[in-house]
């Protein structure tokens, strides 16, 4: 029987009642008159009541309730909100079993009542067989003495099946009978136990208590209500754990003779509820406190400050560019640094604070009881000195940043996912204002995180009503001074805004997953726009395309180009896809399957930005790739930096030592053109020849330049 005036509560607490087993029947109610009245045959084997109620409070429904015939020992459980002792003592004076602490955690609400009905479950076993015993007793010609010999030895054969320890006591603490599992478990012989105290048997302090419970039995003529305690392991280990109940037992004139103690262990069962309870509240790679336990913490401090003047702060931390540790080094490696950051952590909070590993690289720690606000941003200042210091990593030294956002409770938020929802808003203002830095929440920075809603509901609309638009800058053969191809590059013609640079909205796009959709429209769209370049009487022309690493690990690239290439009719060897070293490193066996498709179909394949990742130079000759394109940090300082050179040269030796071309990006003049031309570079793009250009000023570029080569 489920007792709770919040139809929510009733509805929670029923499912997971229910799948307690096949067997178990839930009824549910929201008045405690209502139950009260509904209570008959059968009798509820469980009870859950809330404590606060209308018109009558969970101590006065138990009250009421153990009052109906059958229910003294029915087990009931109080769930209340209020921490104090003095309600806890209420509920228990009033006959509870057992309480549970609200908000209720699931997994403790199943292990405890599954536990209870399985001890109701022995009792009335119990019960049963003592109720047979004594109506063969009654029913008995034989004499009252002979009885009572006979009841002891079938009643000691009895108890002995039930997988239980059972003795009874009789008024004056005497044992009149020990089953053979309790006598193991107090290491005593059960005939020679037969006439010992309690305490000679128990020892002191539990027999004490014993003898304390059977006299309220014997006063009040009622079983007690199950309860669970503790004891001392014979070995002297951890301490067992037992479900207790006490009840009358009876002579022939209805008399109580004695008091009948069944236990059951349940210590194996306890342990493990503690190891389910830590799994469910702790990350399983750090073993930190995971967003469960998080959540449940930040639920009762707040409950904590509002009963005083105190407060507290939560810091949620993002450990910078950790993806690019992780690609470069491996998952294994991304763990360990994981598991280190989360060690060095530790060693930098107070005993009362939690930290906490969220998910991913996300980590969060709760400052409870702090002095003033400026306390939160001097720990946040630590917390970025202490991941300064180098991390040892697979046998290479890792220094990684963090981006920490700060929230304080009263100030930023009165619930848990409130502040939860606050501190991750102020976490990547900090990403977002250049990483390895800290910033408190601050109002103004909702506006912002409406701002990216409006901004991904924009892109939406955007690919819906196809305001994206391809420019093009050309790229030239250094031999012959002619374009031999050209870069696809995405704008965003905003109907209010005008033209958007990419770097406005494609970092956006990478974070939500729309760049998958932006990606393929780009692909799609240069294709047929380099097809219908041939019907203006144009050179097969060569049409780069940058591809996303979302994109590539998301999607089936083979499949995606066959079906783009087949619908637009573009000769796959006018079609080159530009791949950033990051989707090279990520998952390489897999990515060299696909690049060698995309080969044998015709499709050409270049490295971007190459020189800036985390490969070495000698790493390419693993990938079929067809070009090299030498960042422009590197073109920039061509003619003034002698190592700039050297790194231009190293590429172009390579290139042509593994019979890949090689283009240069970023040429803004005549002397770096001549400074590549001397080491051999084939191609270049940049702003000395042309700026991305629409498609029409492009084609037009295009069609003067074959005009000259005509006329050459």
């Amino acid at each position: 029987m489920i007792l709770d005036d919040r139809v929510t509560n009733r509805n929670i607490f029923a499912k997971l009642a229910a799948s307690i087993s096949d067997d178990v029947r839930v009824e549910t109610h929201g008045d405690p008159a209502s139950a009260l009245a509904a209570i008959g045959a059968p009798l509820p084997d469980l009870v859950i009541t809330d404590y606060k109620m209308p018109g009558m409070n969970g101590a006065e429904f138990v009250r009421h309730f153990r009052q109906i015939p059958g229910c003294e020992d029915v087990p009931v459980i109080a769930i209340t909100v209020y921490e104090e002792r003095s309600f806890r003592l209420a509920a228990l004076e009033a006959g509870a079993t057992d309480f549970l602490l609200s908000p209720v955690d699931h997994a403790e609400f199943l292990t405890r009542a599954r536990n209870l009905l399985q001890m109701r479950r022995q009792a009335l076993i119990i019960k049963g067989r003592a109720h047979d015993l004594e109506r063969e007793l009654q029913d008995s010609e034989r004499s009252r003495q002979q009885l009572l010999r006979d009841s002891k030895e079938r009643l000691a054969q009895v108890i002995d099946t039930v997988p239980a320890c059972v003795g009874a006591f009789d008024r004056d603490g005497a044992c009149i009978f020990l089953n053979s599992r309790a006598a193991a478990r107090f290491n005593v012989d059960a005939h020679g136990a037969i006439g010992q105290r309690a305490d000679a048997l128990l020892g002191d302090e539990m027999g004490a208590r014993s003898l304390s419970l059977d006299q309220m039995v014997f006063r009040s003529g009622v079983a007690l209500p199950t309860f669970e305690e503790e004891s001392a392991a014979q070995d002297g280990g951890e301490s067992e754990y037992w479900l207790t109940t006490k009840s009358p037992l009876r002579d022939g004139d209805g008399m109580i003779a004695a008091v009948l103690t069944s236990s059951l262990d349940i210590t194996d069962r306890k342990k493990a509820e503690r190891h389910l309870v830590h799994l469910a509240h702790h990350d399983a790679l750090t073993g930190l406190p995971n967003r469960t336990f998080l959540q449940d913490r930040l639920r009762r401090e707040i409950a904590r400050a509002r009963r005083g003047d105190r407060i507290f702060a939560l810091l949620m931390l993002d450990i910078d560019r950790f993806k690019t540790v992780n690609d470069a080094l491996g998952h294994h490696a991304g763990d360990a640094l994981l598991c280190a950051v989360g060690e060095r952590l530790g060693n930098h909070i107070r005993k009362k604070d939690v930290l906490a590993r969220l998910g991913g690289d996300e980590f969060a720690l709760l400052l409870s009881g702090i002095r003033n606000p400026q306390d939160a941003l001097d720990r946040a200042e630590q917390i970025l000195g202490a991941l300064k210091q180098p991390f040892s990593i697979a046998g290479e030294d890792i220094v990684v940043g963090a981006s920490i956002g700060v929230v304080l409770h009263p100030n930023d938020g009165d619930d848990a996912e409130d502040i939860l929802k606050k501190v991750d808003i102020a976490m990547y203002r900090a990403k977002a204002e250049g990483r390895n830095l800290y910033r408190a929440f601050d109002p103004a920075m909702m506006s912002s995180a409406r701002g990216e809603i409006t901004l991904e509901a924009e892109l939406r609309r955007a690919l819906a009503n196809q305001e994206f638009e391809l420019f093009y800058q050309p790229q030239i053969d250094l031999r012959t001074n002619r374009i031999v191809g050209a870069e696809a590059l995405i704008r965003w013609r905003h109907p209010t805004r005008g033209l958007v640079r990419p770097l406005d909205f494609l970092p956006f796009a990478e974070e939500t997953g729309l760049i998958i959709p932006i990606n393929e429209w780009v692909i799609a769209q240069a294709c047929s726009e380099a097809r219908s370049w041939c019907a203006h009487g144009l050179p097969p022309l060569r049409v780069a395309v940058n591809l996303s690493p979302v994109q590539f690990r998301n999607r089936n690239m083979v499949a995606l180009v066959d079906d783009i290439l087949e619908r637009t009719g573009l000769d796959p060897k006018r079609l080159e896809l530009e791949l950033t070293e990051t989707i090279l490193m990520h998952d390489a066996d897999a990515v060299t399957i696909e690049l060698r498709e995309l080969r044998k179909r015709g499709v050409s394949v270049s490295i971007d930005d190459f020189g800036t990742g985390y490969s070495s130079l000698a790493y390419v000759k693993k990938f079929p790739v067809d070009r090299i394109k030498i960042d422009q940090s590197f073109v920039r300082n061509l003619t003034s930096d002698p190592n700039d050179a050297a790194i231009v040269r190293a590429i172009v030796n390579l290139g042509h030592s593994l019979g890949i071309d090689v283009i240069a990006e970023g040429v803004d003049s005549a002397d770096q053109v001549e400074m590549l031309r001397a080491e051999g570079c084939e191609e270049a793009q940049g702003f000395l020849f042309a700026k991305p250009l629409p498609v029409e000023e492009f084609l037009a570029l295009v069609q003067a330049d074959a005009a000259v080569a005509r006329s050459a």
